[in-house]
C-alpha cells in the first residue's frame, strides 16, 4: 500500500522504520542499498538516552543475549533457527495462493 503513495511526482520518497524482520519486503530493501534504497541502521543500544528508563531496565533485561534480542536490540536480519522443522523458505513454498469460494 506504501508504493501506492510514490506515485506521483519525479523522484517521490518515503521513509519506512521497521524491525528487522527477515521478509521478502525487507530482504528486498536491504538488497537495493545503494541503489534506489538508503539503508540505515542503529540499535537499541545507540538510542538509549532517548528511552524511558523502565523500557531500558526491562526489555534490555529480558531480550539482551537472546535470539529476539539480537533482531529487535541489535538490528540483526536473522535467519531460520538452526535446527528448525520448518524453514521460512519451505513455508513459502507451502503458503497457499489462491483457495476454492467457501460454502455457507
Amino acid at each position: 500500500m506504501m508504493m501506492l503513495g510514490l506515485r506521483v511526482g519525479e523522484k517521490p520518497q518515503a521513509v519506512l522504520t521497521s524491525t528487522p524482520k527477515p521478509i521478502p519486503l525487507i530482504r528486498d530493501l536491504v538488497k537495493r542499498d545503494g541503489q534506489d534504497v538508503v539503508v540505515t541502521k542503529g540499535t537499541t543500544y545507540e538510542n538509549l538516552e532517548n528511552l524511558a528508563p523502565a523500557f531500558k531496565t526491562e526489555i534490555i533485561r529480558r531480550y539482551e543475549g537472546t535470539r529476539l534480542g539480537r533482531q529487535e536490540l541489535n538490528a540483526e536480519i536473522l535467519d531460520d533457527v538452526p535446527g528448525a522443522l520448518w524453514t521460512r523458505g519451505l513455508l513459502e513454498e507451502c503458503r497457499v495462493r489462491e483457495c476454492p469460494p467457501l460454502k455457507v
